[in-house]
Formats: structure tokens, C-alpha cells, sequence
């Protein structure tokens, strides 16, 4: 869920400073995971509302540790961990979480087949559009796949617009207003193929000289990219941010935001509107559910990005808006590439997307994450598992 417009901090910190701080923070994660993020947050320079440890507590679900899958014959073997944590809205203190995961090894019965994702749900309903696509993609998939065989990524594509009906006709669910984003990953051996709806994101940390370095995997669908507000347009949906719409801005379409190289510090993205309401207001272009935007443009048709897992790739980090709102693609990789432990990193993230959040806003986003890291044949071990 993208933020109403910001204060800003007087005194915004640097990235690098920024990850400092919360490196420092996360010395004693381990043993008091609520005292890190607090004290991360307390660096900052916003009024920040207080909340418990006890309360930070109930806030998150994480994987408990380090999971090991070996991707079959090939011997990557990728340890992976994931983390939610249910957004603090101060005035809403009982919010859902609308973000959720999905972790599924041997999908399929495959031995070598594991699938990762990450939903970002929003709207009244949006923890049920989530957990609609988070409880039914698995099969819906599979079965995509065994009647589509020879056309796997067609089976892969199909299976997030079959989501996309199926909620649309579930009576308990009003989409109207309410979806959520998705974004996974499917291994198959050392074949890795990233689905994408909306703007959660996928980012591969690649080893190039010396140094891990970001590769998205997939493009944050939003009317910031020129290609998508034109499909937007071309489907008969206006685009512009709010305060243009309230004729409080001059109307342009220079947004010029490069999402995942830099961040949008401005909190009046561009949005998506019926050209006569204020209605329904997306700020990105393709989502599961949204039937209201789907009038307008808005699909759940995902992209797809396939690559082969090479002896660079390091780090993949899947994870929703509540990470990215605020941190570039290279300052996460640069985050997470300093733990062996890729739960440890997924606390890394959340510390450090937390301490952003109340430093720039009053309330946080909810923030999910999945880091994965791979050991390939040859390299020493990694930390046990259950570390």
C-alpha cells in the first residue's frame, strides 16, 4: 500500500549512515529481535508513536530459522528464511497484516522444483485477495502445468489470470476496491523464472568484480513506467497523482522516478482514475483483483523474467512495498550481503525498512520478505540450517 504524502525529516540520513545505524542495531538481534527495531527507529528524526516490545512482537511471523533445498541434480543448494511483519498504524491499531508468503518445495512432486512468493494485499478486502492467491496458487499452478506440459511459462502466466477470475468470483471476497500484488519465484533445477504483478519485486545480488551488486528480476508495474500509464490510457483510464486530480498541481507527465535505482520521496505518486470520479486511485498497473481498475486497464497478466542460476548469483530478495517504499535495490543488496543467515538478513531488512518508514512517515507499511541465498557446488558450506 503506497503512503499518503510524508513529512519530511529535517535531517534525512544518508544510505550509507542509515545502514550503519541499523548494522549496529542488529549486533544483539538475535536475542531481542523487538529492542533492535526500536532502537533502529529511535535513531531517526520524526516523532515516533511508542509501541511496546510486546508489540512489536505480535507483529511478526517469521520463518523461525534457516530452510535448506538442494535444486536437484544441479547441487545449489539455496538457504532461504521469510519474515512479515503487520504494519503499525496508529490510528487503525488493530489493521490486518495484508501481506503475506508462500513457500513451496518440491511443487509439484518435483525434486528440484521450489517456489517463493510474496503478496501485498490492499483495499478493505486486501487480506483476503492475499490469502486467496497465497492458499490457491500452489494448485492452481501445478495443475496449469500438468495440463499445459509443454508450455510451462504459459502454464505459469495463465495461472495468476485464473487466479484473478477465481477471486473475482468468490462471493465472500468484494474486489471492487481490494487486490493484492504477487510476485514469485519458480526454480526449476538451475532454471529460475520470476512471475510479477504490481509492485512488490524480485532482485537478484550478483558477484561482479569483487563486489554483490543488484539485477532486478522484475519491474515495478506503475504509472511511473511510460509504457504502462499508455496501456492505461489506452484502455480509457486517466492518470495522474492526487494532488493533480484536486487541481492542486500542474498537470505533466514528467515523473521521471527510476523505481529500485532510486525512491519516490514526493508521497503523491502517479495514480490510476476513472475519468469521471475519484475512483479507484491505483498507484500501480497490474494486480490480482481490482475489478474496478481492471475496467480501466489494471490485469493481473504477469511479466516474466527467466534465467539461468549461475555461479554469481549470490542473494535473491523477494519482497513487498514495505521494503522498497524507502530502499533502493543496491542499499538492500548492501543490507543483506553483510549476514550468512538468511533469516538474520530478513531481519536486517525489516529494521532498516522500519527505521525508514518512521523516519520519513507517522505509521508504517506492513513488510515482507523472503531472502534466499545460494550455495553452489564446489564453495564451502554455509551455516547449519538451524542456525
Amino acid at each position: 500500500m503506497k503512503r499518503a504524502p510524508p513529512p519530511k525529516a529535517a535531517d534525512d540520513e544518508t544510505d550509507g549512515g542509515s545502514v550503519v545505524s541499523s548494522l549496529s542495531c542488529l549486533l544483539d538481534l538475535q536475542q531481542n529481535l523487538t529492542s533492535a527495531i526500536q532502537s533502529c527507529a529511535q535513531g531517526g528524526t520524526a516523532a515516533l508513536p511508542q509501541l511496546t516490545d510486546a508489540e512489536f512482537s505480535e507483529r511478526i511471523e517469521d520463518a523461525g530459522s534457516s530452510h535448506l533445498y538442494e535444486l536437484g541434480a544441479v547441487g545449489i543448494k539455496v538457504h532461504y528464511a521469510w519474515l512479515t511483519f503487520r504494519g503499525f498504524y496508529p490510528n487503525e491499531p488493530t489493521k490486518p497484516n495484508q501481506d503475506t508468503y508462500k513457500v513451496v518445495p518440491d511443487l509439484g512432486g518435483q525434486s528440484d522444483h521450489l517456489l517463493l512468493a510474496v503478496f501485498d494485499g490492499h483495499g478493505q478486502a486486501g487480506e483476503k485477495v492475499a490469502e486467496f492467491a497465497r492458499d490457491h496458487i500452489e494448485e492452481t499452478l501445478v495443475n496449469l502445468r500438468r495440463r499445459q506440459s509443454s508450455e510451462p511459462l504459459q502454464a505459469y502466466r495463465t495461472a495468476f489470470l485464473q487466479l484473478n477470475q477465481r477471486v473475482r468470483s468468490d462471493p465472500t471476497i468484494d474486489d471492487k476496491l481490494s487486490g493484492t500484488t504477487a510476485v514469485s519465484a519458480l526454480f526449476e533445477g538451475n532454471q529460475l523464472h520470476v512471475a510479477n504483478v504490481g509492485d512488490s519485486r524480485a532482485v537478484m545480488g550478483e558477484r561482479r568484480d569483487g563486489r554483490i551488486v543488484p539485477t532486478a528480476l522484475s519491474s515495478d508495474q506503475t504509472p511511473y513506467r511510460p509504457d504502462e500509464r499508455q496501456r492505461i490510457r489506452a484502455a480509457g483510464g486517466l492518470v495522474m497523482s492526487f494532488t493533480q486530480l484536486m487541481g492542486d498541481a500542474p498537470l505533466h507527465d514528467n515523473w521521471g522516478v527510476d523505481l529500485g535505482q532510486e525512491t519516490d520521496d514526493s508521497g503523491d505518486p502517479p495514480r490510476i482514475w476513472q475519468p469521471d470520479s475519484q475512483l479507484p486511485g491505483c498507484a500501480f498497473t497490474r494486480s490480482i483483483g481490482d475489478s474496478i481498475g481492471e475496467a480501466l486497464g489494471v490485469t493481473a497478466d504477469p511479466e516474466i523474467v527467466s534465467r539461468t542460476v549461475s555461479a554469481d548469483d549470490r542473494i535473491l530478495i523477494l519482497a513487498s512495498d514495505g521494503v522498497w517504499e524507502f530502499m533502493t535495490n543496491q542499499k538492500a543488496i548492501d543490507l543483506v550481503s553483510g549476514f550468512d543467515n538468511p533469516l538474520d538478513a530478513c531481519r536486517a531488512l525489516l529494521a532498516e525498512a522500519y527505521h525508514l518508514w518512521m523516519q520519513y512517515d507517522t505509521r508504517t507499511d506492513d513488510i515482507t520478505a523472503i531472502v534466499a541465498f545460494f550455495e553452489h557446488p564446489g564453495e564451502p558450506p554455509r551455516a547449519s540450517p538451524s542456525a
